[in-house]
């Protein structure tokens, strides 16, 4: 009978501490960047956003006390970094590569996405193959996918910057000849940074691919399937649409 006591004891003591050490959406640290209209510091200085409101549904859901306040608004590099380095962290929006596959845990896809080329319309430039960008002057953001798929282009000249204001004057100040970012949200931050997007135009796609919500490598298996799992149920139920719809994100 002792003995009986005594295994039942263990059983509720591991049951007790696996409960208080699992981990939940509010122990896990968010960080975004500007990167609109996915995700972006609103006038007040919290992430706003389509994949910030997909995010706060899942929080919702989830049962979780965090808000969108709680989500901090970082430059890529510097989160990019954390993420990899910090358990319990999480960086979105991030394209998955296979480069990158196994470098972290994944929640998604929250949108699809396309990598171009921008350039100025008046320089009239003509890329047939891939093979023509490899003598130009490139901007990118530091760490950034464009970063990397321009150096596998082969590109040689490549400029990082922290914040795409500064590849947008250099490339309308003949600087840099070309910026390889994110086509959706090139638009987004030309015209927000008080530039004519109708001046820029895509003369080559790097990738198409999807992008994510990334974790640290080693976050808990089970809240990545827990917010996999709400996040399909939003995709069922019409709230994820209705999101993206918002920020005409198709």
């Amino acid at each position: 009978m002792m003995k009986c006591l005594k295994a039942m004891l263990v059983l509720v003591f591991c049951l007790v501490s696996a409960g208080a050490w699992a981990v939940t959406a509010d122990d896990i640290v968010y960080m975004t960047e500007e990167y609109p209209p996915f995700n972006m510091a609103g006038p007040d200085g919290v992430a706003t956003g389509a994949s910030v409101e997909v995010m706060a549904g899942i929080f919702e859901r989830m049962g979780a006390s965090k808000t969108v306040k709680d989500i901090q608004v970082l430059p890529w590099a510097r989160g990019y970094k954390e993420v990899q380095e910090k358990p319990n962290t999480c960086l979105f929006l991030m394209t998955m590569s296979d480069e990158r596959k196994p470098m972290f845990k994944w929640v998604g896809p929250v949108a699809p996405t396309k990598i171009g080329v921008m350039a100025l319309k008046s320089k009239g430039l003509k890329i047939a193959s891939v093979n023509d960008l490899v003598n130009l002057k490139a901007g990118v953001i530091r760490e950034d996918i464009g970063d990397t798929l321009a150096q596998q282009a082969g590109i040689k000249h490549i400029e990082r910057v922290p914040t795409n204001e500064q590849n947008i004057k250099k490339i309308s100040e003949g600087r840099i000849d070309i910026w390889a970012f994110e086509e959706s949200v090139a638009k987004w931050q030309t015209k927000g940074f008080g530039f004519n997007p109708d001046d820029f135009e895509s003369v080559w796609t790097l990738s198409e691919s999807d992008l994510y919500f990334a974790f640290n490598k080693d976050t808990d298996d089970a809240l990545i399937a827990a917010m996999q799992k709400v996040l399909d149920e939003m995709k069922a139920d019409g709230a994820y649409d209705a999101i993206m719809k918002k920020y005409a994100i198709k």
